[in-house]
């Protein structure tokens, strides 16, 4: 009876001992986890590039009282916009037209709801790889009484590629911050603990007298003065921000 009473005890004296064991290595792992020493910080890139894309957009808007008429408007409009495109040898698979919007106007008046006419609308943009074909676009539209005109947008036609290589270098620009921290701690990089995007963007740069511009432009029915390219965008700025956090060793 008292050997087996010493042998249970040596077996339960056996499992405590082992379960405290795993318990300590445990704690021990995550201590020395959350002990490992890192830097966190920021790292920025940004560059101009000069514009190689074009996006103007118009509109048209016109009324009339009968539906038939306002459609029939909106086609000779329509047409003298392609007609402008053409005449500066812009391919016409370069503009893009949306689907035409009717809505009806009515009157109140006398407390009556009485249909007095149709509202037409249709928006056009036009790409184009020239600064000037874009500002003379604008210039010769103008003259057009029912078209409404907008800033040109000033774009690049590879923006994913040179954002990938922003991107690059605001990450090795947070890595060179990074080393000047360890090299005064007295330490080197470890392995980089994570990264994460604080934001990127494309912004056109140098626009500049839009409505001087178009006041130029209204003044210029045959066309004779050069366009004002100085209302378009010239420049396109793309820039990254990142966090990182590296470890230090």
């Amino acid at each position: 009876m008292k050997k087996w009473i010493t042998l249970s005890s040596l077996v339960l004296a056996s499992q405590v001992f082992v379960a405290c064991d795993c318990c300590n290595r445990t704690q021990s792992f995550g201590a020395s986890f959350s002990d490992v020493p890192k830097v966190e910080l920021t790292g920025h890139k940004s560059q101009k590039f000069e514009a190689n894309q074009f996006v103007s957009t118009f509109s048209l808007e016109l009324r009339d009282a009968n539906k038939d008429a306002v459609y029939k408007k909106l086609a000779e409009r329509r047409s003298k916009i392609f007609e402008v495109v053409k005449s500066l040898d812009i391919d016409e698979s370069n503009v893009e037209q949306n689907s035409v919007s009717l809505t009806k106007e009515w009157s109140y008046e006398s407390r009556t709801r009485k249909l007095i006419g149709y509202v037409a609308r249709q928006s056009f943009s036009v790409k184009m790889d020239s600064r000037k074909d874009a500002a003379m676009l604008s210039q010769m539209l103008s003259a057009e009484s029912d078209v409404e005109i907008y800033p040109t947008q000033a774009t690049l036609n590879n923006p994913d590629s040179l954002q990938g290589v922003i991107i690059e270098a605001a990450v090795k620009d947070g890595m060179k911050k990074a080393a000047h921290y360890a090299a005064g701690a007295g330490k080197t990089l470890g392995n980089v603990l994570y990264i994460s995007s604080e934001g990127e963007g494309v912004m056109a740069m140098g626009a500049r007298r839009y409505k001087g511009a178009m006041l130029l432009a209204s003044n210029s029915m045959d066309g004779a003065v050069d366009a004002d390219v100085s209302s378009i965008a010239d420049s396109v700025e793309i820039s990254a921000n990142v966090r990182i956090q590296v470890e230090l060793k």
